[in-house]
């Protein structure tokens, strides 16, 4: 049993920063392998998901995707997490988030996957119509 991620609602999940690994890339994020396929319904190096952390007010549609990456015991990051914490690549690591608590937001990858340029244009469509 992993203590994170823990989901919190339905493709949403709470874990904490436990530091950052030059085994991943700009744009991804590691998760201990065992503890996604256990813990969550992420499925290692497909899924995307937007991170938000508690004190951050940027809006969804501004924060960056992250890859989920399946962090395995041979690799030099699966030590930080062992629980299931996030691990960040050394190129995007802030040292102040480290043991903070982190939201990983995958429902936009579940529930309206590649189709988001599909909603997107809705919305403007109907946005067009409103008169302000």
């Amino acid at each position: 049993m992993y203590l994170y991620p823990v989901e919190v609602v339905a493709d949403m999940y709470v874990s904490r920063v436990g530091g950052c690994s030059p085994e991943l890339d700009r744009g991804e994020i590691g998760i201990n392998a065992n503890a996604i396929s256990s813990n969550t319904s992420l499925i290692a190096g497909e899924s995307m998901a937007r991170l938000r952390f508690f004190n951050s007010n940027r809006p969804f549609f501004l924060r960056k995707r992250y890859r989920i990456i399946g962090l395995e015991e041979h690799m030099e990051g699966y030590g930080l997490s062992k629980n299931g914490e996030v691990v960040f690549s050394e190129l995007e690591y802030r040292s102040e988030f480290e043991g903070k608590e982190v939201i990983i937001n995958a429902v936009e990858d579940f529930r309206i996957g590649d189709d988001l340029k599909s909603v997107v244009m809705a919305m403007r469509e109907k946005l067009r119509h409103i008169k302000i």
